[in-house]
């Protein structure tokens, strides 16, 4: 399903491994084989192992697995890092986001942050939080000549106007995302920095996923310094 996006990269939440996939008694990991077919670079980190799924809008699993985000990257990927977000108050689940960065056609860098942040209502908390990471770790790597333009992608838990918001992004995509068989509201969201441009972008058909996709086209701007 997921090489039905046709996109350069996927940014994935709740990718779901039952144990005995993680054992190696079974079928491979998805995320893998996807990978594989896309001739893509998988970077994944799981999140929790809890003894079984249950998720809205997909068949519940009494089985125990692994709960993981992850990014398939087509392009060359140059670095990446995961940030710790921590527990948020009221949640079980530990909270990430993994900055890869990637390296365009051009040799233009690009970072994309996937996340999936806490389903309590301090979602706006923990993006303020990865934002000031992103801060950090710009300030860390001012040694660069130029700012790498940053997109935030993920299931945010919030609204499209309060992620907006949150940070000093700006919104990509406009629709209902959440529940797939019947979206009321949009909790995915591609938030992008004052150096990338959209070109289009949209909310995708069902891809079996209790979430439906969202892709964005973008474009991005020439620096201040090579314009001068």
């Amino acid at each position: 399903m997921l090489c039905q996006l046709e996109a350069d990269v996927i940014c994935v939440q709740e990718s779901w491994l039952p144990v005995a996939d993680v054992d190696g008694t079974s079928a491979n990991d998805p995320l893998v084989e996807a990978a594989a077919k896309l001739g893509a670079e998988l970077h994944k980190v799981v999140m929790t192992r809890p003894p079984g799924l249950s998720l809205a809008g997909v068949p519940p699993s009494p089985i125990p697995g692994e709960l993981a985000i992850a990014v398939l990257a087509a392009l060359p990927v140059v670095s990446y890092e995961i940030i710790e977000l921590g527990l948020a108050l009221g949640d079980d689940v530990p909270r990430f986001g993994q900055v890869v960065t990637i390296e365009l056609a051009s040799g233009t860098r690009v970072s994309v942050v996937n996340t999936h942040l806490t389903h309590r209502l301090t979602s706006p908390l923990q993006l303020r939080a990865l934002q000031q990471r992103l801060r950090l770790r710009l300030r860390r790597d001012a040694c660069q000549a130029d700012r790498i333009p940053t997109i935030v992608v993920g299931d945010l838990n919030m609204p499209r106007p309060l992620a907006a918001l949150s940070i000093s992004y700006d919104a990509t995509v406009r629709g209902r995302t959440w529940p797939a068989d019947r979206p009321l509201v949009q909790l995915d969201h591609i938030l992008i920095d004052q150096r990338i441009k959209v070109i289009d972008s949209a909310v995708l058909p069902a891809v079996g996923s209790d979430h439906l996709p969202v892709r964005a086209r973008l474009r991005v701007l020439p620096s201040r310094q090579s314009a001068k």
